[in-house]
């Protein structure tokens, strides 16, 4: 009897085992595919977010879930080549010693230096500071939002360390550039820049699924994370292997988990396009919600969740203190790291939620040194384990507050 007992639970064990590398290798084969050249940096550069979408709906359709799309639309500033930087003869990589600044209007022109304008980052501090915005990205935009039509004769540059690219909802009267300081000559005579950019109307899609309760199925939890990225300049992608093919590979791998074993309350799973944009997919769906916004308990929205593995940051979790208790004895027993508490903040997709009074947080890993918005955001710089770490908190989570 003690044999057949011991023979039982070692099946067990490696039924387990095989079931989570199995996870795993999932979780590989979502991210590789996401932050490939096949996407393109998941924009709309060579139709790479409808790529991805097409994918999203592939895997859930895999495992019987219906996918609903929900149409997203909004404005692009879309990089039409790759552009083309010269500072006197020195030609500079895209991507890496330059961007074009996301808002730029198009030209074709050498600038001489009596028509380039300088902003180093402790002028733009003096901006974010003046005009009380929340970032350099936001500094940088405010600048260009006030330029005349006067100044499209002049270029615009912001010195920096290595160029961090950002949305690109508007396009501004005057082309700009972001040059990391490095490459500036101390004594400076002109500037090419080649950048044809075309501001579009675009339609993106939200992807949504659900996975009806077993008991209660008019709860619900929502789980989301935003599957868009920067897209590409030209030759040169933004992989977005962290932000957030990272997030989207966990909300796949609940979602065929719960698809095969659906919990006691609803699971509703957002794949939110529009979010670099200005977190535009999730406005849109609290809108017109798939499943009543006041019936959901509780948003656990997953954004770079694929680097550090020092436990994770959590936006907004001081507002909900049982909450972040249930994940505190998660952590706890499962070694994940801290848990580092934030105020509630408009980064990232929980936010419209919030504003519409559901309650919700915003969870990412912590510790990690993975590039953002970068063309360095590729597969082979996470960390595997912050991902599995993260797929085993959120069932847990689900776990205590359904019971079972």
């Amino acid at each position: 009897m003690r044999l057949k007992m011991k023979r039982f639970w070692v099946f067990i064990v490696l039924v387990w085992v095989m079931c989570f590398a199995l996870a795993s290798d999932m979780l590989e084969k979502d991210i590789t595919y996401l932050a490939s050249k096949e996407c393109n940096g998941r924009n709309l550069a060579e139709n790479g977010i409808f790529k991805a979408e097409s994918y999203i709906v592939e895997e859930l359709e895999k495992v019987g879930l219906i996918a609903q799309i929900q149409s997203v639309d909004y404005k692009l500033n879309q990089t039409l080549e790759t552009p083309v930087c010269v500072i006197d003869g020195d030609t500079l990589e895209t991507g890496y010693d330059y961007i074009p600044h996301p808002f730029s209007s198009a030209c074709d022109k050498i600038f001489s230096k009596d028509e380039i304008v300088i902003m180093d980052s402790a002028a733009l501090a003096s901006v974010k500071e003046k005009h009380d915005l929340y970032s350099n990205s936001s500094a940088r935009r405010y600048v260009l939002k006030k330029s005349k039509r006067k100044d499209k004769n002049s270029l615009m540059v912001f010195l920096g360390d290595k160029p961090i690219i950002s949305n690109q909802s508007k396009q501004s009267k005057r082309p700009a550039i972001q040059i990391n300081k490095e490459k500036m000559p101390a004594i400076l005579n002109e500037i090419y820049l080649s950048n044809q950019v075309e501001l579009k109307k675009v339609s993106t899609n939200n992807v949504i699924a659900v996975v009806k309760g077993s008991e209660k199925p008019d709860s619900a939890i929502c789980l989301s994370a935003h599957y868009d990225h920067m897209g590409a300049l030209g030759e040169v992608y933004y992989p977005g292997a962290n932000d957030n093919a990272s997030g989207v590979a966990v909300l796949l791998s609940l979602a065929r988990h719960y698809a095969k074993n659906p919990p006691p309350i609803t699971l509703v799973f957002c794949f939110f396009t529009g979010e670099e944009q200005g977190l535009l997919g999730s406005k849109a769906y609290v809108k017109d919600p798939s499943f009543p916004l006041e019936n959901i308990l509780m948003v656990i929205n997953l954004d770079m969740v694929g680097s550090g593995l020092n436990g994770y940051g959590v936006v907004a979790g001081n507002n909900y203190p049982e909450d972040v208790s249930i994940f505190e004895d998660i952590r706890e027993k499962y070694d994940m790291g801290d848990l580092r508490l934030r105020d509630n903040s408009p980064n990232s997709d929980h936010f419209p939620f919030t504003r519409k009074g559901v309650p919700a947080m915003f969870f990412y890993a912590s510790g990690g040194e993975q590039p953002y918005h970068y063309p360095e955001d590729i597969p082979e710089t996470l960390d595997w384990k912050a991902m599995e770490n993260t797929v085993l908190l959120m069932k847990e989570y689900i776990t205590k507050n359904t019971g079972r």
